[in-house]
């Protein structure tokens, strides 16, 4: 059986929350141009994604296919749709979509890592 790194998932869960939190709130709290909905929308279709998709690649190159550890961003940006965009039905959208990414990129690093193990 493979082992989790508790600190490596921290650090995770730290980096998304400033994905899904910090950031947005930071951008919500500007007057509402067009530039920051822009800058709200290019984090949720692009950096969101792609973070979600490299730190979930990292755990299943190191510790191998996590099924549960790789739905940690659905659940969390699940929540940040409940807090940060007051609940908003398309953000449960974007969470499905965040949960399937961070599937695909755990599924990746694994078998990345059964190929360089062999």
């Amino acid at each position: 059986m493979l082992k989790l790194d508790y600190r490596r998932m921290l650090l995770h869960i730290a980096i998304y929350a400033v994905l899904f939190f910090a950031l947005p709130l930071f951008l919500r709290s500007h007057p509402g141009t067009m530039s920051d909905l822009g800058a709200l929308v290019m984090l949720l279709l692009m950096i969101c994604p792609a973070a979600i998709f490299i730190l979930s690649g990292e755990l299943g190159f190191r510790a191998g296919f996590r099924p549960l550890a790789a739905l940690l961003p659905m659940l969390l940006f699940a929540i940040s749709v409940l807090t940060v965009f007051e609940g908003s039905v398309t953000g449960f959208v974007y969470s499905a979509v965040y949960g399937v990414i961070s599937l695909t990129g755990n599924a990746v690093g694994a078998f990345f890592r059964k190929r360089t193990r062999r």
